[in-house]
């Protein structure tokens, strides 16, 4: 008790209590400030190790000497008298912000290794996936709903490229894939795909208000420096809900490492987030993805244009074209590297599809029939390399439309309907929807939508399995809030226009003051609506200028003649089309695109007949648009 009462009256516990929170404070500022100006992580080790040294330096001090009017003395040396007064007010601050050190420092250390929070509704919606996905297509796609909260859940932010050069841009992008991809191999992890994440590049929001609109409770975000043959990477891992750093690190390496510094830090988070990984997790992760630098910076500029190309479908074909020397760039450096094989194939399937359309001529002989069999064999590659399970499934209906034989397809379609992550499709949905279930394909998008809620191919598909389904409010609502959140594809546009008309609401201005083409389609909306109101006389003289029209393919022309009633134009044109190669994936999207049932007889039609014989499947689609000329 002695020595307690000494080292009060030497004023030894006011000295702890005022290094402990000034120390403190210096640390959590540190700490924001280094974090934020990529310092290595040594700089804050030194600031601490200096600041835990320097603790005992001050309880010694605070011992032998004391402050007094007349300066710093020996304590020894003042006399009772001559000793600085207490001051009560200031202990009693000292406690007060003590006693919050301890509360926040506590707070801190019990929630270190939380793992997320609940669920948060996604609002809105923008295109693509991880490594294991397939491409979007140039017509439909996705919605919004809430994160599972039975799994924790991330989104990896676009890593900030910190120099400029030439391809330092693709080389943050690429390694920020990486990462995602490797998370997205832990089951227990729910990793916002690439499309909804890269939605915020550039961009300069809040972390809460990310997290909210993609619906995870944590996010990874870093930067990347290059600078001749070496990298400095730095990451951080942020809970949402509070903001709190996880973990943080910064690698200087060489760039032939760089793939290390990939697993490290996807090993690091998962660990942050207290996920158990086992050697075959770990092997999962190591192989989500590719190890050769031009591979991945050639795909990351493909995946550019891609995207680009499919914002709007006009020359679709030509600008996809630009990105298929680079996926076969990346192919030649890493040929397992299976989104390359995905994405490279859109471009045949869109020559194909253009073929059969009777959008353009043959450039040479035979042109479509080698473009379909290098896709049938871009296909197969494809599935091949696919791990069972979702994707897989999916590739399996996607290889199957293009062949010659659709057996099973219609149980293929099941399959590929059940639930999965987050794989995305080119044709699937579109046939799972005009041959199967509209309620499964809603069920399917919405559980897409859980792990990429900004994807705009999903959005669409969604929207328009609500209009399938009998519900075009929801389909309205869900455009609209695209259409809010920036996102302006023309087939996401005309989404409100097909869903009113559905509902026979045709005086909305949405309808009666629709000009201009619909979208996806080239016929104008003017027709759509005539024809909608029985107008026979108006719809025909639209429909008699349309076909005088050098842009009127034969599967548009066909879907006219169908809401005009004219039955017998139809068959001549849809058996243009069945005679093509390619011509089944044609018929089967006018069916899925015009909501008017079978917009053909399919006596005109006998490949396309003889396919739906074998895979299994109801005909004709449901009639969710009654033209009242159309009479079958």
């Amino acid at each position: 008790m002695q020595l307690i009462a000494e080292m009060r009256r030497r004023k030894v516990f006011r000295v702890a209590a005022a290094y402990a929170v000034a120390a403190w404070a210096l640390a959590q500022v540190a700490d924001l400030v280094l974090e934020n100006t990529a310092a290595p992580p040594w700089v804050m080790q030194v600031i601490l190790l200096v600041l835990a040294l320097g603790f005992p330096v001050a309880i010694i001090l605070a011992w032998a000497f004391e402050v007094t009017p007349d300066g710093v003395r020996r304590t020894e040396a003042i006399g009772a008298g001559e000793r600085a007064p207490s001051i009560g007010g200031q202990d009693a601050v000292l406690i007060v912000l003590l006693v919050a050190v301890i509360g926040v420092a506590g707070f801190q250390f019990a929630t270190m290794h939380e793992t997320g929070s609940g669920p948060v509704q996604a609002t809105t919606p923008a295109a693509e996936t991880s490594r294991s996905e397939a491409p979007p297509t140039p017509a439909p796609a996705e919605a919004s709903t809430p994160t599972s909260p039975e799994r924790t859940s991330i989104a990896v932010l676009p890593f900030r490229a910190m120099s400029s050069g030439e391809d330092d841009e693709y080389f943050a992008d690429g390694l920020t894939e990486e990462i995602l991809n490797s998370l997205a191999q832990l089951p227990e992890l729910l990793v916002t795909a690439r499309t909804s994440s890269f939605h915020f590049k550039g961009r300069d929001l809040p972390v809460p208000q990310i997290a909210e609109t993609l619906g995870v409770g944590h996010v990874l975000e870093g930067s990347v420096r290059r600078g001749g043959e070496t990298v400095r990477i730095t990451a951080q891992l942020i809970r949402a809900g509070d903001g709190f750093h996880l973990w943080s690190n910064t690698y200087d390496r060489e760039l032939e490492d760089v793939f290390a510094v990939q697993e490290d830090i996807a090993t690091n988070v998962a660990d942050a987030l207290d996920i158990v990984l086992d050697e075959a997790k770990l092997a999962r992760m190591r192989h989500s993805g590719t190890d050769d630098l031009e591979a991945f910076i050639a795909f990351q500029k493909g995946r550019e244009l891609f995207v680009d190309a499919h914002e709007n479908i006009v020359d679709i074909e030509g600008r996809l074209a630009e990105a298929t020397p680079l996926f076969e760039k990346a192919l030649e450096a890493a040929p397992g590297y299976i989104a390359a094989v995905i994405y490279k194939s859109d471009a045949l399937a869109h020559t194909v599809y253009d073929s059969a359309s009777g959008m353009r001529e043959e450039r040479f002989p035979n042109e479509a029939e080698q473009a379909l069999q290098a896709l049938r064999d871009e296909l197969d590659l494809a599935w091949e390399r696919a791990r069972p399970g979702h994707q897989r499934d999916i590739l399996d209906v996607e290889r199957t439309v293009f062949r010659e034989d659709w057996t099973g397809l219609g149980a293929k379609l099941e399959r590929a309907m059940r639930p999965g992550d987050c794989p995305l499709s080119n044709w699937t949905l579109e046939f799972a929807t005009a041959l199967g279930d509209p309620d499964s394909v809603l069920e399917t998008t919405a559980e897409h939508l859980r792990c990429d809620p900004l994807n705009a191919l999903t959005i669409f598909h969604h929207a328009f399995a609500s209009i399938w389904a009998g519900d075009p409010e929801g389909a309205i609502r869900l455009a609209q809030e695209a259409i809010g959140s920036g996102m302006r594809y023309s087939w996401i546009d005309g989404l409100e226009f097909w869903a009113r008309i559905s509902m026979g609401d045709l005086d909305h201005p949405a309808v009666k003051d629709a000009t201009g083409p619909v979208a996806w389609w080239l016929f104008p909306k003017a027709l759509v609506t005539a024809a909608a109101r029985g107008d026979r006389e108006a719809a025909r003289s639209l429909a008699e200028e349309f076909w005088a029209d050098e842009l009127a393919q034969d599967q548009s022309s066909m879907v006219v003649a169908a809401m005009i009633g004219d039955r017998e134009r139809a068959n001549e044109y849809a058996a243009r089309i069945d005679a093509r190669p390619g011509g089944a994936i044609v018929l089967n999207n006018a069916a899925f695109s015009c909501l008017c049932g079978a917009p053909f007889d399919l006596a005109a039609t006998p490949d396309f007949a003889r396919r739906l014989e074998q895979a299994d499947v109801s005909w004709p689609p449901a009639t969710v648009i009654d033209f009242p000329a159309k009479d079958w």
